[in-house]
């Protein structure tokens, strides 16, 4: 097997035709924030959600109002109000399907309820986030997670947000695996990113500042780790849910954002990590370093083969030497918090070969450590990429390549991953990609256990066979007693 990566360049080009930090078509619903303004914009809005959202998201979100447009960002306000009120806007309402139906197919593979039973996981949350697309481009996709919902309302339910100007771009869409099937899940299960936090720090010798504030190469190592664990056991999720084209759909993501930002004509991935506003490290490993880290992953892989694992780190490995340029080392300047309270600050770099190397070996150690968390098993033991998965993405790749339909060919993560081989070969165009995709996820939307419209269950169908010829593409089967 070989991943074809021929077709980046060019995808690459097309998403940086795309203002992803730019404004989509809908406006925040009130001129000035009050408690009457939004409540007005969210309650014609609640009957739309299903029942079990209005119990466990928009009535909380009500008996908070009163406090929460004073002590909210804008962003956050219209992220929580538009969760609802985005369900009434004629101009997203196709896109917010597909979205919601991504959101809900990527979050359900990790919280199946028989699979937690049999392997004794509680469940925390139950229904999927909610989703919501946001006016402005500038903050890019985010997730609150039921556990902030929860400090800010007391409601149980997340919820995810995409730029608006993502909303006909499904591809992009990719990563929600490390949103909503990463952020949302890992929130879902206390005291696991605790756990990640403590054992990346064993590996790498601790990870406390010694005399002096000072700190040893591998104790910084085990503190970077654990102050990047959030985000970076978010990029192992989504690697067990989509599979290793997350890496592939990133980098074309990536690589074409920081495009918008420097106008630079060639994917470049970053090489370096500065601090926020308030002087803190960014939160996210440094972009390069991300591919290694989801290496990690897909080389620890159980239910997947050889095969298909030297094929995909072979595709990283390349795409690494693409987007990172002349690079010899990463640089890092910013404070790292520590859980605590304390900080660390650094201003430093070093070798690329060894923080490369330390992101491959975390990528492995989230996605195979026994955890108490999950009662001893890994998170690999709950959702993984395995080989049917890797066909059904394949069979969605073929199709696309061939212009035939890949609706009911595989789930959304298979769709997602399907569509991202086949952009990467060039084996469609974005077009002809996006429609496709964009008529699959409807379907998928259609037929989703939470978002769909129950319907009558007749005892007798009356069913018609059409000639052979007519029905399209058969199996050929071999039957046996």
């Amino acid at each position: 097997m070989s991943v074809d990566i021929a077709g980046f360049e060019g995808l690459f080009k097309t998403l940086s035709g795309i203002d992803l930090s730019g404004e989509g078509p809908l406006s925040v619903p009130w001129r000035e924030a009050s408690a009457d303004a939004v409540r007005a914009a969210v309650e014609p809005c609640v009957a739309l959600l299903p029942r079990a959202y209005r119990a466990g998201y928009s009535s909380p979100l009500s008996d908070s109002m009163a406090t929460l447009v004073d002590q909210l960002d804008p962003i956050t306000l219209e992220t929580l109000a538009g969760a609802v009120y985005d369900h009434k806007a004629s101009a997203v309402r196709p896109q917010l399907r597909r979205f919601l139906a991504v959101v809900s197919n990527l979050y359900r593979s990790f919280l199946d309820r028989e699979q937690r039973a049999t392997l004794n996981l509680p469940l925390v949350e139950q229904l999927p986030p909610l989703a919501m697309f946001q006016q402005s481009g500038q903050t890019g996709p985010f997730t609150l997670p039921v556990d902030s919902i929860q400090q800010i309302t007391g409601g149980t339910v997340g919820v995810v947000s995409l730029p608006a100007t993502y909303r006909d771009h499904p591809l992009l869409w990719a990563s929600l695996a490390h949103e909503t099937g990463g952020h949302d899940v890992l929130h879902a299960d206390p005291g696991l990113v605790p756990e990640l936090r403590r054992g990346v720090q064993q590996i790498f010798g601790g990870g406390h500042a010694g005399a002096g504030g000072q700190v040893s190469s591998g104790r910084l190592l085990g503190l970077l780790w654990a102050y990047w664990m959030d985000e970076a056991a978010s990029d192992v999720y989504g690697v067990l849910n989509i599979g290793p084209t997350f890496g592939l759909n990133l980098a074309a993501f990536f690589s074409a954002l920081l495009s918008g930002f420097t106008g630079t004509a060639t994917p470049r991935l970053r090489a370096a990590t500065g601090p926020d506003q308030a002087g803190n490290l960014d939160v996210h490993p440094t972009d390069i370093l991300r591919l290694d880290l989801i290496q990690g992953v897909v080389e620890s892989l159980t239910g997947l083969s050889q095969a298909s694992r030297a094929a995909y780190t072979s595709a990283l490995d390349e795409l690494s030497a693409m987007c990172g340029g002349d690079a010899a080392t990463v640089s890092l300047q910013g404070l790292i918090r520590t859980d605590n309270g304390s900080g660390v600050k650094v201003n430093t770099s070093a070798p690329m070969s060894t923080m490369k190397a330390a992101a491959r070996t975390v990528g492995s150690y989230i996605a195979t450590a026994k955890l108490s968390a999950l009662s001893g098993h890994s998170i690999q033991t709950i959702e993984t990429w395995d080989d049917p998965d890797e066909l059904a993405a394949q069979n969605v790749m073929n199709a696309l390549r061939a212009g035939q339909s890949i609706t009911h060919v595989g789930d959304d993560a298979q769709l997602l991953a399907g569509a991202t081989l086949a952009a990467f070969a060039g084996a469609a165009s974005y077009s002809d990609l996006t429609h496709s995709l964009n008529e699959a996820l409807d379907a998928s939307w259609a037929s989703d256990p939470v978002w769909s419209i129950p319907t009558p269950d007749p005892a007798w169908i009356n069913t018609s066979i059409l000639p052979a010829d007519q029905y399209g593409p058969s199996v050929d089967i071999t039957w046996r007693l």
